[in-house]
């Protein structure tokens, strides 16, 4: 889901909104609290004046850059996705950041308000992001480890001197086990940083490479909303469509009339296909995208289209059975023909571990138990919710294309950032973050359009995650 902020608007599609435990604001910053209850009020009442009037009290003109109209259809989609809002806790991320979780009685996705404010009085909000994303569970979803402390780093520096203290940021954390993975950090679009830490290989005790290729897991939902837009460009299909019209065999009635708009908001409950029955499955079944959909498909709807909003795999294995229908192609091939190829994104792909080049994945039950590996909880190859693998450069591949009109003409650009300026723009500077999580897979894509952060890793989340958002942040604050 995409929200649209000035500076840096986060998109998760995943389960992965980290609530650390952590004093009150009250506590550490008062003076930010009356900022911040005034904008969670606001967007809370779904009126687009109601936000104008507190946006020009509480946003820095910087932020007040952006116009009256992009303001008013954020606070739209929003309200339209979570309703009504109620604060739930309030964290300092760093001295000028906070994370405010909220709670909406109609959507049980996590929702996480990250806001930035000025350094002296009277302290307005000069950055925003709202970060959603899917249900709390094993391997993911809220708790964990607590933020990482942003490091020492901002984007005044130069390329070297950046690289070198991040690597000094992230050593001990590959040196005591707490991050295992690849690091890649780009100016505007060009690599500056790119680094693996920790053991790929837990039984050989091999160490990390970066050219080898993780997964993705829900960041593949970023690849199928593509082929999506691609298609409705080329005249194939129109966000009215329906599952029924499109997939006439479709063996459940109550799905059919379920929109293309509506799979991409998650605004139909399609069963999901993790549970018991998948746990208890052979994986091997799990050979393609068409395969999830014949295990989902069939299963009652958790509710009806329309009636709410709540994250949804199965909603994104029905679209890439349709962009299979619509293409004449298998998802996988369409995905590898039309996103991947097109993007540069070299290595990318369906895979599975064992492939060459693949890390295996690692999970384990708490935090004091042993690693054991996590082949066996991931269907063989994955889905268009999200599975396939690929380099920290295939993701900063993907990002560059999908801001520079490569992978979209400027319209479906502007689409897919939801920013109707986009479609005058040769690169979109909009910011976005990205991450998907399973057991033994984690991967972080955070982009402003300046800053390009990926890392990916081979342990349950939140180890990407957290270590991409600190850098991140760190990024993207004043020089």
């Amino acid at each position: 889901m995409f929200y649209r902020a000035r500076m840096r608007t986060a998109a998760i599609l995943t389960a992965l909104v980290i609530a650390a435990a952590a004093p009150p604001l009250a506590a550490q910053r008062p003076e930010f609290r009356a900022h911040v209850d005034a904008y969670v009020t606001a967007l809370s009442s779904g009126s687009a004046e109601q936000f104008e009037r507190m946006a020009r009290e509480h946003f820095s003109p910087a932020l007040l850059a952006r116009t009256a109209d992009q303001r008013a259809a954020m606070v739209a989609r929003v309200h339209d996705d979570f309703g009504a809002l109620e604060i739930v806790s309030v964290r300092m991320s760093t001295p000028l950041s906070v994370e405010v979780d909220v709670h909406s009685a109609t959507n049980a996705m996590p929702l996480t308000i990250l806001m930035e404010f000025e350094e002296q009085a009277p302290y307005r909000i000069t950055q925003t992001a709202i970060r959603a994303g899917g249900p709390a569970g094993p391997g993911g979803g809220r708790g964990g480890p607590p933020p990482m402390a942003p490091p020492p780093i901002n984007a005044g520096m130069p390329d070297r001197a950046l690289a070198a203290t991040l690597d000094g940021y992230l050593s001990p954390e590959g040196q005591f086990g707490k991050f295992a993975g690849v690091v890649l950090v780009a100016r505007a679009g060009t690599p500056i940083f790119e680094k693996a830490y920790g053991v790929a290989d837990r039984g050989r005790q091999t160490p990390m490479t970066a050219n080898l290729r993780f997964n993705y897991a829900s960041i593949g939902k970023a690849f199928t909303k593509t082929a999506v837009g691609q298609l409705i460009a080329a005249g194939k299909l129109k966000l009215t469509d329906t599952v029924g019209a499109l997939l006439a065999d479709y063996p459940n009635a109550d799905a059919k009339p379920t929109t293309i708009a509506q799979l991409l908001g998650f605004r139909v409950g399609i069963a999901d296909f993790f549970g018991d029955t998948f746990d208890k499955a052979d994986k091997n079944r799990f050979q393609s995208n068409h395969d999830y959909y014949q295990f989902v498909a069939p299963q009652p709807l958790t509710f009806l289209p329309g009636a709410r909003t709540e994250y949804c795999n199965g909603c994104y294995v029905v679209l890439g059975e349709i962009i299979a229908k619509v293409s004449g192609m298998p998802y996988e091939r369409y995905i590898e023909e039309h996103v991947f190829a097109p993007a540069g994104m070299k290595t990318a792909g369906f895979l599975a571990y064992g492939d060459p080049d693949v890390a295996e994945g690692y999970t384990r039950e708490s935090p004091d138990a042993p690693w054991k590996s996590a082949v066996t909880m991931h269907g063989h190859h994955g889905s268009a919710a999200g599975g396939s693998y690929g380099t920290v450069r295939d993701l900063l591949a993907f990002d560059n294309a999908i801001r520079t009109h490569v992978l979209l003409d400027a319209k479906g650009t502007a689409w897919f950032f939801e920013n109707p300026s986009d479609a005058a723009k040769p690169r979109a500077m909009d910011g976005y973050g990205i991450a998907g999580g399973a057991r033994g897979a984690n991967a972080s894509l955070e982009s402003n359009g300046a800053w390009t952060v990926v890392t990916l890793g081979n342990l349950d989340p939140p180890n990407a995650v957290r270590v991409g958002t600190a850098i991140a942040g760190a990024l993207y604050g004043k020089k």
